[in-house]
């Protein structure tokens, strides 16, 4: 009853999925198998998972402390190491995340921080390194198509 998951990601092999859970208050990274019908708990912190098109990592958004709105920071996880790291955006970026390429990842953002109508969608290099660039303006969330298959 208490299990809420969204934020689902597929692997490409399209059995293997990462998704977030929310139970008891918190929320965790899983990793599921849809053949065997399982998941199982990686770690906590993790919302919006999105597997980079190599596999080896996961962008997500995870909650920062302080005084009021729920403040979210994009960050990358290792899924070898299941360390991660903050990636050089600082605004709140309450989307789930999409990669450009192994090396880069897209948001999108309002462009005033009052919350304005219109969104961008910005470019960070997922390494945590160099700073964020307008990608494509006045654009929603991004969706890239057409990668080849592995």
């Amino acid at each position: 009853v208490d299990f809420n998951f969204w934020g689902v990601t597929f692997a490409a092999d399209d059995n293997t999925f990462y998704a977030t859970l929310a139970s008891g208050g918190k929320t965790y990274l899983v990793k599921g198998d849809l053949a065997a019908r399982s998941v199982v708990v990686l770690r906590d912190g993790v919302e919006c998972p999105s597997l980079s098109p190599d596999g080896t990592k996961i962008a997500f958004k995870q909650r920062t402390s302080g005084l009021g709105p729920i403040q979210w920071r994009p960050a990358v996880l290792d899924l070898a190491t299941l360390a991660d790291h903050p990636l050089a955006e600082t605004r709140s970026v309450d989307d789930q995340i999409e990669w450009l390429d192994d090396a880069t990842v897209l948001y999108r953002m309002p462009e005033s921080p009052s919350g304005s109508a219109v969104v961008n969608t910005w470019a960070t290099p997922a390494d945590g390194s160099g700073r964020p660039s307008l990608f494509l303006p006045q654009a929603e969330s991004a969706v890239i198509a057409g990668r080849a298959a592995r």
